[in-house]
C-alpha cells in the first residue's frame, strides 16, 4: 500500500525533475544560440579572408612590372656578335 508520505515525496521528486528539465532546455537553447553565432562569425571571417586573399593576389599581379625588352642588352649582344 502507498502512503500519503510516499505520494508527497514522489510529487516533490516529479516537480524537481520538471524544474531540471526546464533548466536543461534553457541551457540547450542558450548553447544553440551561441553555436549559431559562432557559425555566423566563422562564415563572415571566411568570407573576409577570401576577399583579402583575392585582393592580395590581384595586387601581386598588378604590382609586377610588365615584361619589357631591354634593347640596350640586345644592342650589346648584336655588337658583341658582330
Amino acid at each position: 500500500m502507498t502512503t500519503h508520505d510516499m505520494i508527497t515525496e514522489l510529487t516533490q521528486t516529479v516537480n524537481i525533475l520538471q524544474k531540471d528539465i526546464k533548466l536543461l532546455k534553457e541551457d540547450k537553447n542558450y548553447l544553440y544560440d551561441k553555436l549559431e553565432d559562432a557559425y555566423s562569425d566563422r562564415t563572415a571571417l571566411r568570407s573576409e579572408n577570401y576577399k583579402l586573399k583575392n585582393t592580395e593576389k590581384q595586387t601581386e599581379t598588378t604590382s609586377k612590372p610588365p615584361m619589357t625588352q631591354n634593347f640596350e642588352d640586345e644592342e650589346d649582344c648584336i655588337a658583341c656578335s658582330a
